[in-house]
């Protein structure tokens, strides 16, 4: 039931974006996320286990991003959070089984970030130190998500890497979208890349809690 209200939550937010209705956006985009933050709360049932703990945490730094992104002036303020919020899911990854060194699967995420970020840099003005952190930060984020993944093919490994390159492709779109220009089915990526990601690293903390003996 709770994945369903999701799902409406941010459906009515993609349309708040192109019926340009700001008072459905103020409300569907943070209760999405507040959602999302639920599925752990209410159904990661065995104990307060710190990869649940932490994922939480990031969790709710993304939800006070997402308040952030509602206004053009505190976009600073919004970068700042979600990269808060990935450095807690780095964290998070990285308690499962100690900060993985794979650079297999590092060197197709440097390759896509180096791509954005060429086609960025012209246009980031007094943002490129901070941009330059949140890239790093989020490959260092896919790249841990994944390299758990390959270490163990379960099912909730699964959900965070998928999750993980998801919020690469979300965060990647947006920054296209703010810094070179807009295009119809924009928003929706962004959105819908954004939510699933989240919503899939949030479902991790149930199957992880319940299956992994790891130290975590």
């Amino acid at each position: 039931m709770l994945l369903i209200l999701i799902v409406i939550s941010v459906i009515c937010t993609i349309v708040s974006s192109y019926i340009d209705s700001n008072i459905m956006h103020y409300i569907f985009k943070p209760l999405s996320t507040i959602l999302v933050i639920l599925l752990p709360v209410l159904y990661a049932k065995n104990g307060l286990k710190p990869y649940k703990n932490i994922i939480l945490i990031g969790l709710v730094f993304c939800l006070i991003g997402d308040v952030f992104l509602m206004f053009d002036a505190y976009f600073v303020f919004g970068l700042a959070s979600f990269l808060i919020g990935h450095v807690l899911f780095i964290y998070a990854f990285a308690s499962i089984r100690g900060f993985s060194w794979n650079l297999k699967t590092l060197m197709p995420l440097v390759l896509v970030a180096g791509l954005i970020f060429f086609n960025l840099k012209d246009h980031l003005g007094d943002l490129l130190i901070p941009v330059i952190l949140y890239v790093t930060c989020i490959v260092l984020m896919a790249w841990q998500a994944i390299n758990v993944y390959v270490w163990k093919k379960e099912y909730g490994f699964l959900l965070i890497a998928i999750g993980a390159s998801l919020f690469l492709v979300s965060d990647s779109v947006l920054s296209y979208r703010k810094f070179i220009g807009d295009f119809t089915i924009a928003q929706f990526l962004v959105s819908s890349t954004y939510w699933t990601a989240i919503t899939l690293i949030s479902l991790s903390t149930i199957y992880i809690n319940k299956k992994t003996s790891a130290a975590i």
